[in-house]
C-alpha cells in the first residue's frame, strides 16, 4: 500500500492536525480531572430521555449509527435508506436527486459516500448484500438493449428497518466488496409481547410547490411524458404484527407498500402511469438455550413500473406504446449465533433471487403522418409499438461465519481477535426472448399492395424500409468468491491498535486481493476527553459482471429496395463489452485518515480528515476499424482522488437531540462511470482548466462534488406528546464545466506545457451553480394512555420555506432546473 502526496500537502495537514491537538483541549474550557474514566477507549454519546443515537461516534471507525427512535423522527419524502443517511456526514447526492419536474417518482435517490460512486459503496441486510451489479449505472428507461438499474436489489420501508450503521472511512475488515462505504441495515426482531401496528401515510400534487423554469412551464403543464409530471399522487401503507408463540418462539411479519399515480395527458385523452414498491416480511427467532439462538428472515420486496411513450419532452404521443418494468427480489437467511467457551460463533446462510423484468410490444414503427390511418399525430411521424421484451436476473447464495473471542489478557495488553469468512456464488443471465424490430424511413404510395406478414407496410399508404434488428439473446455468467479476514483490537493503557487483513478471491477475475487494514486511537488524557484517531486502509470493490452479460447483444441494421423485396444487411453493431484475455485487475482504493474527538460544550466535537486514491477503476476502451463494428473492451484505465475535512458535533440532554455536522471536499476523476469510454492514451493527456493544465483524472468530478455540505438535526420532546424534528441542509454552491468556445463557436484549444507532443489540449470553461439549503420539520403527535395502545398523527414538511433553488445550468438548448418546492406529508399510525 503506497501513498505518496506531495510533500508541501502532508506540511499542511500534519501543521493543521497538530494545531487541532493544541487548541481543542485547550477550548473545552472544563476540569479535564472530573471527566470519569472508563476501561474502553471508545467514546459513545450520552443518550438520556429522548434515547436518539443519531450518530454514536467510534474514534477507530468512520461509523455513524441511526436507530429506529431516530428513524421515525426524521422527517422524509418517499421514507428510504438512502434518504435516511442524509444526514451522515461525507454522504452527496446526485444534483438530479431532487427534481422539481419529477416529483412523482419513487425510487430511492442514490447516494456518494466519501467521493465514491454510486455503485461502489456496499450495500447490506443484516451483513448480507444487498448490492446490484446487473447494470446500477443506467438509469434510462427507454434503452433498447438495457433495462433500468440501481445501486441495491431490496427497497426496504423504514416500518421494517430497526437500524442502520454507515461506515465512510477506517472501515473493520469484515466488510469488504467497496471503495465508497458500507451501509449495514438491521431489520426488526420480534420481541416476546403481542403487539402490532397500522400505518398510513400521503401526500400528492396539490400539496407540492413546484419550481419550473419559465422556458418549460407550458409543456409541464400539459405533459405527456414521464420526464415531467404536474400531478400525482402518493399513498404509503402497510401493517405490522408481533406474535409470540411460544416461550423461546418469536415472529414479526410486516407489508408495506408505496405507490404512485401520475396522470399525463396521452392520445388525446389521460391516462395515469404508475409506480409501485412493496415488502413482505417475515422474520422467526428461536432460543434453543440461553446460549444458542437461530433467526430466520423471508424478505420479498417486488416494484412495478407502468409507462407509456413518449420518453421525453417535445416527442409525439406513441399509439400501443404501453409496457412495464417489474422486478422480482428474495431474499432468505439464515442466522445462528452460539455462545462459546469465551467466544462468540455466528453463521449465516443467505440466499437471494433478483429479476427484472420489461414487458412491452415486440416492435416499433415511426411511420408518415401525412396518410389518413396515421390520425394520432400532426408532427411528422406517428410513433407505435414498444421496445420489446427484456430479461435480467441473478440467484446468489452466501455462507458467511466470524469468531469473535473475548478479551484475552498478555501482559500489560488486552486483545480481542475476531475471525472469519465468506463464500458466495452468483450466476447472472440477460434474455432477449424474441427478436425485436424498430421501423423506420418511410416511403408513400398510394397504390402500393402490402404482402400478409408486412407488419412494416400500409396498404395503399405507406412502407418503411429501413429497421434495427434487436436479435434474441440468451446468455449468463457466474461467478464464486471467497473471502477471509482476520483482525485484532489491541489495548494498551491509552492506547488501541487495530490491524487486520482481509484477502478475496474470485474465479471471474482470477484475482486476489489483499487488502490490510489499520486502526488506533490514543486516549490524550486518560480519561477519555481527548482522544486522536488514524487510519489506513485499502479497500477493493466486488466484482460487476455487466460486461459479460452484454457479450451476444447484436444489432443489425437493415434496408430493403421496396416492400417486395428482402430485407439486406447493411450494418452490423455488436454491444461487445469484455475484457481481453481477462486481463483485468480488481479496483481498489487506498484511504488515509486522521482526527480527534473532543469533550466539548457537553458533548462530542469530531474533526476528521480523508484522504483517497482510486486505482484501477473500470471503464471503456473504443476499438474502431475500417469495415468493422465498433468493440469496447473494459480496462482499468480510470482513476479518481477524494480529500475531505469533516467536522461534528452532537449533544443529548433531557428532552433534546441536537447534532452539527460539516463536510468540506474535493473530488477528481477521470471518468464517471464504468460506461464511459477512457483509452490508454487518455491516461497521459491533459486539458486546460481555469488556466492551469490537468490530466483527467485531475479534473472535477461533474456530481456529487459539492464542495462544502452541513446538516443539522434538532430534536425535542414537547408536552403534550408531540416531537418536533428540523433537519436543515445546507450545499454549497458548485462548479460545473463544459468546453470552451471563441466567438465563431468553434472549440477552443491551447499547446500544452506537459505533453508539447500530444495534440493541443481543449480548454474547458468553468460555471458556477447555486448554493442551496433545505429545511426540513417534522411533527408527530401521540396521543395520551396507554403506552402500548395509541395513535400517533404526523405531519412532514419538506422544503418548509419553499425556497426555489436552482441546479445544473442553461446550456442555450434547455433551461435551468430546479429542486421541489414545498411538499406536505400527513401520517397516521394505529398501535395496539
Amino acid at each position: 500500500m503506497n501513498f505518496t502526496p506531495a510533500t508541501n500537502q502532508w506540511t499542511r495537514k500534519l501543521s493543521l492536525f497538530l494545531l487541532l491537538l493544541l487548541v481543542l483541549p485547550q477550548i473545552a474550557g472544563a476540569d479535564n480531572s472530573k471527566a470519569t474514566p472508563s476501561s474502553s477507549v471508545e467514546i459513545l454519546p450520552v443518550m438520556p430521555a429522548i434515547h436518539v443515537e443519531a450518530a454514536r461516534i467510534a474514534p477507530t471507525t468512520g461509523m455513524t449509527i441511526i436507530d429506529k427512535e431516530m428513524i421515525e423522527n426524521l422527517p422524509t419524502r418517499n421514507g428510504s435508506v438512502n434518504e435516511i443517511i442524509g444526514i451522515v456526514p461525507g454522504v452527496q447526492y446526485s444534483e438530479y436527486s431532487l427534481n422539481s419536474s419529477t416529483g412523482g417518482e419513487i425510487t430511492p435517490p442514490i447516494v456518494s459516500i466519501s467521493g465514491s460512486r454510486f455503485y461502489d459503496n456496499n450495500f447490506t441486510i443484516e451483513s448480507i448484500s444487498n448490492n446490484n451489479s446487473l447494470d446500477p449505472a443506467v438509469s434510462v428507461i427507454n434503452d433498447a438493449t438495457k433495462l433500468p438499474g440501481h445501486s441495491q436489489i431490496h427497497f426496504l420501508s423504514p416500518q421494517v428497518i430497526e437500524k442502520i450503521t454507515v461506515y465512510n472511512s477506517n472501515i473493520p475488515a469484515k466488510f469488504g466488496g467497496f471503495t465508497g462505504g458500507q451501509i449495514d441495515t438491521e431489520i426488526i426482531s420480534p420481541t416476546s409481547d403481542f403487539w402490532g401496528k397500522i400505518n398510513y401515510r400521503t401526500t400528492d400534487s396539490s400539496w407540492t410547490s413546484f419550481h419550473i423554469d419559465p422556458d418549460d412551464q407550458e409543456a409541464f403543464d400539459n405533459s405527456n411524458n414521464v420526464s415531467m409530471q404536474p400531478e400525482f399522487k402518493k399513498h404509503e401503507f402497510g401493517f405490522t404484527l408481533n406474535t409470540p408463540m411460544g416461550i423461546d418462539t418469536r415472529l414479526v411479519t410486516s407489508y408495506q407498500q408505496l405507490y404512485s399515480k401520475i396522470p399525463l395527458q396521452h392520445l388525446g385523452g389521460t391516462t395515469s402511469q404508475t409506480r409501485k414498491q412493496e415488502t413482505f416480511l417475515a422474520k422467526l427467532d428461536h432460543d434453543f438455550s440461553n446460549r444458542t439462538n437461530i433467526s430466520l428472515t423471508a424478505l420479498y420486496t417486488p416494484t412495478s413500473s407502468f409507462y407509456f411513450a413518449p420518453y421525453s419532452s417535445g416527442k409525439p404521443d406513441h399509439k400501443n406504446s404501453n409496457y412495464k418494468i417489474d422486478s422480482e427480489n428474495y431474499s432468505f437467511l439464515a442466522q445462528v449465533e452460539k455462545e462459546l467457551h469465551k467466544s462468540l460463533f455466528s453463521l449465516t446462510f443467505g440466499y437471494t433471487n433478483q429479476k427484472l423484468a420489461r414487458y412491452a410490444p415486440d416492435d416499433r414503427f415511426a411511420w408518415s403522418s401525412a396518410t389518413d390511418s396515421i390520425d394520432w399525430s400532426s408532427t411528422g411521424l406517428g410513433y407505435e409499438g414498444g421496445l420489446g421484451e427484456l430479461e435480467t436476473g441473478q440467484d446468489q447464495l452466501s455462507i458467511k461465519s466470524s469468531i469473535a473471542f473475548d478479551s484475552i489478557n498478555w501482559g500489560q495488553t488486552s486483545h480481542i481477535f475476531e475471525f472469519g469468512g465468506e463464500v458466495s456464488y452468483a450466476n447472472k443471465y440477460y434474455k432477449r426472448p424474441k427478436t425485436n424490430y424498430y421501423y423506420n424511413s418511410y416511403r408513400i404510395d398510394d397504390s402500393i399492395s402490402c404482402a400478409p406478414d408486412d407488419s412494416a407496410c400500409i396498404e395503399n399508404e405507406q412502407y418503411l424500409y429501413k429497421r434495427t434488428k434487436y436479435l434474441q439473446a440468451d446468455t449468463d455468467a457466474e461467478m464464486t468468491n471467497i473471502s477471509a479476514f482476520i483482525q485484532n483490537s489491541m489495548i494498551w493503557n491509552r492506547l488501541e491498535i487495530i490491524p487486520g487483513i482481509r484477502m478475496s478471491y474470485d474465479d471471474f477475475s482470477g484475482n486476489l486481493n489483499y487488502a490490510p487494514r489499520f486502526a488506533a486511537s490514543l486516549d490524550l488524557f486518560g480519561n477519555q476527553w481527548t482522544t486522536l484517531f488514524v487510519g489506513k486502509n485499502r479497500y477493493y470493490s466486488g466484482t460487476l459482471l455487466t460486461h459479460a452479460l452484454y457479450e451476444d447483444i447484436i444489432i443489425i441494421k437493415q434496408e430493403r429496395a421496396d416492400n417486395s423485396s428482402d430485407w439486406i444487411d447493411v450494418e452490423n453493431r455488436p454491444i461487445s463489452s469484455r475484457f481481453e484475455n481477462n486481463e483485468i485487475k480488481t479496483p481498489y482504493s487506498d484511504e488515509l485518515t486522521l482526527g480527534v474527538i473532543q469533550k466539548f460544550l457537553g458533548g462530542n466535537l469530531k474533526f476528521q480528515y480523508i484522504e483517497k486514491s482510486n486505482k484501477d477503476e473500470f471503464a471503456r476502451s473504443r476499438i474502431r476499424e475500417t469495415g468493422e463494428p465498433d468493440i469496447y473492451i473494459f480496462n482499468n484505465f480510470g482513476r479518481s482522488e477524494h480529500e475531505s475535512f469533516q467536522l461534528s458535533w452532537q449533544r443529548s440532554w433531557m428532552s433534546h437531540f441536537l447534532e452539527i455536522n460539516v463536510t468540506w471536499q474535493e473530488t477528481t476523476t477521470s471518468h464517471d462511470s464504468y460506461s464511459n469510454t477512457l483509452n490508454e492514451n487518455d491516461t497521459t493527456e491533459t486539458i486546460w482548466y481555469e488556466g492551469e493544465e490537468l490530466y483527467y483524472y485531475e479534473f472535477p468530478r461533474t456530481d456529487f462534488n459539492r464542495p462544502v455540505v452541513a446538516n443539522l438535526i434538532y430534536t425535542i420532546k414537547l408536552p403534550g406528546n408531540i416531537t418536533f424534528t428540523n433537519t436543515t441542509k445546507y450545499r454549497g454552491a458548485y462548479w460545473r464545466h463544459w468546453l470552451a468556445r471563441d466567438d465563431d463557436n468553434h472549440l477552443i484549444q491551447k499547446p500544452s506545457l506537459i505533453n508539447p507532443e500530444q495534440s493541443d489540449p481543449y480548454v474547458y470553461e468553468k460555471v458556477k451553480s447555486e448554493k442551496s439549503v433545505f429545511f426540513d420539520w417534522r411533527f408527530s403527535w401521540k396521543t395520551p394512555g396507554d403506552l402500548d395502545q395509541n395513535m400517533l398523527i404526523s405531519l412532514d414538511i419538506l422544503n418548509v420555506f419553499n425556497r426555489k433553488m436552482k441546479y445544473g445550468y442553461d446550456s442555450g438548448d434547455y433551461g435551468y432546473h430546479y429542486e421541489l418546492g414545498r411538499q406536505f406529508w400527513a401520517g397516521v399510525e394505529l398501535n395496539f
